[in-house]
Parts: C-alpha cells; structure tokens; sequence
C-alpha cells in the first residue's frame, strides 16, 4: 500500500506454474518499485505478504526502498506445511579472495 493507503501493485507466486525458481511475489513487488516508485514513495510504501520474505527476496527487498513488509505466515510456519519440511541446507562459504573480488565492485555504487 501507498503512502495514502491506495493498493499500488499486487503480484502472485508463479514459482510453480512458471518453471521458476525466482517467481517469488515478493521479489516481482522489489523489482517493481525500484523501478516505478520516486525513493520517497516507496519508503513510504508497506508491502503486504502472506509469507515472510526469503533471504533472497528480503534482499532486494531492501534494495527496493521499500518502508516496510508486513506478513501472515513466518518462514518456520510455512516450512511446516510443505511435504518434508522445506528445502536441505546449503553450506557457504567466505568470504574468500577480498583483494581479487573487489576489483570489479569498487567503484560501481558511486
């Protein structure tokens, strides 16, 4: 919702019927209001899902500008109604190689 309480955008999970990892609702709304909202607005702009954001969208999330998430279902809550209880863990690692890496990141958010 806008600053003024108006619905600005609404998106739905086609994770499924996509084939597409990536087609989170609440990562096309991110997209969508860095790209259509003035940075006031969106920090002005709550987002309403019926889950909590991922890692993956909670990022660009953040990246959008966006005010605040509101939401029905934590991770934990939703990981318990999937059949075997959501997704393995993946180990990372790092940070690894900083004088390699920053190379080409110097610079870029100047």
């Amino acid at each position: 919702m806008g600053p003024d309480g108006t619905v600005l955008a609404e998106e739905h999970n086609t994770v499924l019927s996509d084939g597409d990892i990536s087609a989170h609702p609440e990562l096309k709304l991110a997209r969508w209001a860095a790209r259509e909202l003035d940075p006031g607005v969106a920090a002005a702009t709550t987002m309403y899902t019926s889950c909590q954001p991922c890692p993956m969208c909670a990022g660009a999330i953040e990246r959008s500008g966006l005010g605040r998430v509101v939401f029905a279902l934590s991770n934990e809550q939703l990981a318990s109604l999937k059949p075997g209880g959501g997704w393995p863990h993946v180990s990372q690692e790092g940070p690894a190689l900083f004088d390699e890496a920053r190379v080409p990141v110097e610079g870029y958010y100047v």
